[in-house]
């Protein structure tokens, strides 16, 4: 939990606290908003766009870091959210309870009805988690699990595994998640990498499809973050993140794997977090959505991919509402919560857009249909009574 919530509220009310953050131009609807929400729909290209001489700069001088443009643009002034939401992607952020009761309260303000936290913990550090959050603020935190992964190369790992699900949904588990494999296992044990396609995971997906629980799954990273960070690398700024050279089995090859997890548990509901890390190729999730039905998708974390396509962004979750969740996957800060509101809600131009560093982007300018499915009404789907434990 950083400070910035701690600050923000001692600073007064949300309104002078979101002053203070330079949100204060309000602007109204105009009839380029009325045309750019009759655009129709049409179906992806297919083919990336030409390549333009902004793109290749020579000598690998283009970099837009230190540019200051003069554009002046308006900025809708924002308070909060203006339909009810559920954050579906957040995690443990905090550690003191004034911390949760202040973003409690951050959330109350902003419109946030619930947050989905990501434990990735089982057991009796999951039971410490949950009453944590959700055993004193019961209703405004859904919890979900990790799983067992001691003694992954056991005989009776299966048995173990599934028993321990069960536990966890009894000590409060609504889901699985965040489960990641960004290639270098789910599992590790030294120098031996379990993938999340071994099918000594596959009696995991099983009990979650038997007890109706969503699974949460973070495949892979950015296709950027396994080529080389040279110039040629649009997301270069992140090479900290780099996956490039460390023996992974590359990006392909790490979707085609959860691909087969997916394909041989069609009974099992999967949330693709931040969109199979393929926010850049709109269509190429598309075509991910139609291939399998049992399949929906979060864009947390990945709201700058979208800011630089707005209108192709925009047509996909028109056309994928029913398939998509909101989450956040970022420190609970009011800067942060209101970004996504612009992204969302407004036909805002050339600002930052949230957890971005590469560079400014547009809103979608999103209808009210479209966000009541995605805000709230789909992850409330999420968490309707599981089966029998």
């Amino acid at each position: 939990m950083t400070r910035m919530i701690e600050r923000n509220l001692a600073l007064g009310t949300h309104n002078e606290a979101i002053a203070r953050l330079g949100l204060q131009h309000r602007v109204r609807p105009t009839l380029a908003a009325l045309l750019f929400s009759m655009l129709p729909v049409v179906a992806f290209a297919g083919s990336p766009p030409e390549v333009g001489p902004a793109d290749v700069p020579p000598n690998n001088q283009f970099d837009t870091a230190p540019m200051v443009s003069t554009l002046v643009v308006p900025h809708t002034e924002l308070s909060r959210f203006r339909l009810p939401v559920i954050d579906a992607h957040s995690h443990d952020y905090t550690s003191t309870p004034e911390q949760i009761a202040a973003w409690v309260q951050l959330q109350q303000q902003l419109n946030i009805e619930k947050t989905f936290i990501f434990t990735g913990a089982s057991g009796s550090e999951f039971r410490t988690v949950v009453a944590r959050y959700a055993g004193v603020y019961p209703g405004r935190f859904a919890m979900f699990a990790g799983f067992l992964k001691d003694g992954v190369e056991r005989p009776d790992y299966g048995r173990r595994l599934r028993a321990r699900l069960r536990e966890d949904v009894r000590a409060g588990a609504r889901g699985l998640g965040e489960l990641t494999d960004k290639g270098m296992g789910l599992v590790r044990v030294g120098d031996k990498a379990y993938f999340i396609d071994d099918a000594r995971f596959d009696p995991l997906w099983e009990e979650a499809a038997k007890l109706h629980l969503p699974v949460f799954v973070h495949i892979a990273e950015p296709a950027a973050f396994y080529q080389p960070p040279d110039e040629k690398n649009d997301l270069r700024r992140s090479s900290n993140w780099s996956l490039y050279d460390k023996g992974t089995p590359g990006f392909d090859a790490m979707l085609a794997k959860f691909e087969t997890v997916i394909a041989r548990h069609p009974n099992t509901q999967f949330i693709a977090v931040h969109a199979f890390n393929l926010a850049n190729d709109l269509g190429r999730v598309e075509t991910l959505l139609a291939k399998y039905p049992n399949v929906q998708i979060d864009f947390a974390a990945r709201m700058w991919e979208l800011a630089r396509q707005p209108f192709t962004a925009r047509r996909f979750f028109i056309k994928h509402a029913d398939r998509i969740l909101f989450g956040t996957d970022n420190d609970p800060e009011p800067a942060m919560y209101l970004a996504h509101v612009r992204q969302m809600e407004t036909e805002d131009e050339w600002f930052w857009p949230a957890d971005a560093e590469w560079w400014r982007g547009y809103a979608m300018n999103l209808p009210d249909e479209v966000l009541h499915k995605v805000y709230r009404d789909n992850a409330l789907a999420l968490l309707a009574p599981t089966a029998t434990r």
